[in-house]
């Protein structure tokens, strides 16, 4: 595998610029699709983003999307995650892919500490790597942090573009303490590549393995998992903004629902192109108004989220937007299968763009976060609790 590092972008002339809005991030992703679309065969073939493909995400500032704009970012919410995260994705899966895992990241750092967050954000770019869970045995609470032992991380995505690895630990908060989820943060350069990324679609997200020796993280660089969710209180404190009214465990990864929405986009793109004497016989409004309807089921969501009286949503609400993501997931992944079984035999060609989207759609697909299997139930479950509450509930009557 061919590994590259993205250089950091030089500081804007002139100073720093003012802050992105909804629209003007919405567009750059969209500007930026057909360009990405050109990167896409070079990182299939790479296993990795291209250089210049991350260029140009950085400098869009399309990694900063939820960085709170006092740290230099465009401070909007996940709903713009989303939306940026579609258009890209509409030009190349795995660009859309990246961005939705480094630019989400940066939500998680504005709530550990000062110290954290000026490691992270005072540089020209912030990429950050994300690795949900580290294999290995529990770190160990010691004077001056915590002690991780030699770990091995998967399905890093961006990892080779990364300064940061934003990952998931388990380990005391005192020592002699049970160990429970933490996050940490460990610097990229520590880490020892591992070339197994070798998949069937996003090959160009370049999420491969990678491991580390014992390593020494400080204590700034650390924070309970619980300390993501606005239910509890905050070490640090965390940002008065609606995303960080969310709650981890809700919104954690509807910006990989972009992806899908992208995919199922570009794939009705190929399908129009083809109209015609041999194009496909699909139903095209009906497919478009499908995707449509996932988006907007998720926007709902995220408004509902963000409105609700409880911080980050009360259980039915938060079990909704978990299964909602994985139908919107499911429902797009149906679309894009749909396209490439109506666009005949020359789609099984590697030079064939729906069979990268099919490819990269179906791999997308795989992540646990769309199996509705998984989160349908919770919520029905949530719906039963929020049912029985209210019907064991006195009611007011009048004299």
């Amino acid at each position: 595998m061919t590994t590259t590092t993205a250089p950091p972008p030089s500081a804007p002339a002139g100073g720093p610029r003012p802050p992105l809005t909804h629209e003007e991030a919405v567009a750059a992703a969209r500007a930026l699709a057909p360009r990405l679309r050109d990167h896409a065969p070079e990182a299939d073939r790479l296993r990795t983003l291209p250089d210049a493909a991350v260029r140009l995400l950085d400098e869009a500032r399309l990694f900063d999307v939820l960085t709170p704009r006092v740290w230099g970012g465009s401070g909007l919410g996940f709903d713009t995650a989303l939306l940026v995260t579609e258009e890209l994705s509409r030009g190349c899966a795995s660009a859309g892919w990246v961005r939705a895992v480094m630019g989400g990241n940066t939500w998680a750092v504005a709530q550990m500490s000062v110290q954290a967050r000026q490691e992270v954000f005072s540089a020209p770019s912030t990429r950050i790597a994300l690795q949900l869970r580290l294999d290995g045995p529990p770190a160990e609470r010691v004077a001056d942090g915590y002690l991780l032992p030699p770990v091995r991380g998967r399905f890093c995505s961006g990892v080779d573009h990364a300064e940061w690895i934003f990952a998931g630990v388990s380990a005391p908060r005192t020592a002699g303490a049970e160990p429970e989820p933490h996050v940490v943060l460990l610097p990229q350069r520590r880490t020892e590549a591992v070339d197994d990324w070798h998949t069937a679609g996003l090959r160009g997200t370049g999420s491969r393995s990678f491991t580390t020796p014992e390593l020494l993280v400080p204590e700034h660089r650390v924070l309970p998992l619980s300390a993501l969710d606005p239910l509890n209180a905050s070490p640090h404190g965390r940002p008065e903004t609606a995303p960080y009214r969310m709650a981890f465990t809700a919104v954690g990864t509807v910006a990989l629902a972009g992806v899908l929405l992208g995919t199922a986009r570009a794939a009705i793109d190929a399908c129009t192109e083809r109209v015609g004497p041999g194009g496909p016989a699909l139903d095209v409004p009906a497919l478009t108004a499908a995707v449509d309807a996932a988006r907007a089921l998720l926007l709902a969501d995220l408004t509902a989220l963000a409105g609700s009286t409880t911080p980050g949503g009360d259980p039915e609400e938060r079990a909704r937007t978990r299964r909602d993501i994985a139908f919107a997931g499911t429902r797009c992944r149906q679309v894009v299968n749909a396209v490439y079984e109506a666009s005949g035999s020359g789609a099984i060609y590697d030079t064939a763009p729906v069979q990268r989207i099919w490819r990269d759609a179906n791999a997308a697909a795989q992540h646990p976060t769309f199996d509705l299997r998984r989160w349908g139930p919770p919520h029905t479950a949530a719906l039963s609790a929020a049912a029985s509450t209210t019907s064991t509930t006195p009611r007011e009557t009048s004299a």
